[in-house]
């Protein structure tokens, strides 16, 4: 991507995530966005065709930083065994959780939350097959991926409504219990704690 391109829609990524944490999304126009980057609205044009494509965007950036971070450390070790590789996603959470209070919360955005889901699960899948190698597991691929980015979207959304009542280490070891053991607490799965 070209350099211009880039500082523009971080710009426009910025100027968003400010305007985020002061009022409602709903309530932010494309101008608000517009003014506060610098930038005149057939700029913005240029690069997005929504408020939600921008924020959609903007989120991916953050996740992309953020896999780096976890893919640093499973290169080895599955990231389903990794209850690090979960603590980095709740130490990311809290770490911006005022925007994702807006975002995953009881008015969250359809759109950007389809988008969250679809990035974890597309990161769970290409793990899961670089670990997997011939093993076939019963239960499709893209179908365990969808689950985990699911229970993963589930976690982070009531840990945060919920005043982040565990450390995100608790919280990323009860995920990795979750993702290893199952949700539901079967006997023999209980006999074995």
């Amino acid at each position: 991507m070209d350099r211009r391109v880039r500082r523009t829609r971080n710009m426009l990524a910025q100027a968003l995530l400010a305007l985020v944490q002061e009022k409602k999304f709903d309530q932010i126009t494309i101008q608000d966005i517009t003014d506060r980057a610098d930038l005149n609205r057939a700029t913005f044009y240029l690069h997005y065709g929504s408020r939600e494509e921008l924020l959609a965007d903007s989120l991916e950036g953050y996740f992309d930083e953020l896999v780096q971070r976890i893919e640093s450390i499973t290169a080895v070790t599955p990231v389903w065994e990794s209850p690090e590789a979960n603590e980095m996603v709740f130490e990311h959470v809290a770490e911006h959780a005022d925007l994702y209070r807006v975002l995953l919360g009881k008015n969250g955005l359809g759109y950007v939350i389809n988008r969250i889901i679809d990035y974890i699960a597309q990161f769970s899948e290409a793990h899961m097959r670089a670990h997997l190698g011939t093993v076939e597991p019963q239960v499709p691929l893209e179908i365990i991926a969808r689950h985990v980015a699911g229970s993963l979207y589930a976690l982070l959304t009531w840990w945060l409504m919920n005043d982040m009542p565990y450390t995100p280490r608790q919280m990323a070891e009860m995920a990795t219990n979750l993702c290893l053991m199952g949700s539901v607490p079967t006997p023999a799965l209980l006999s074995q704690t």
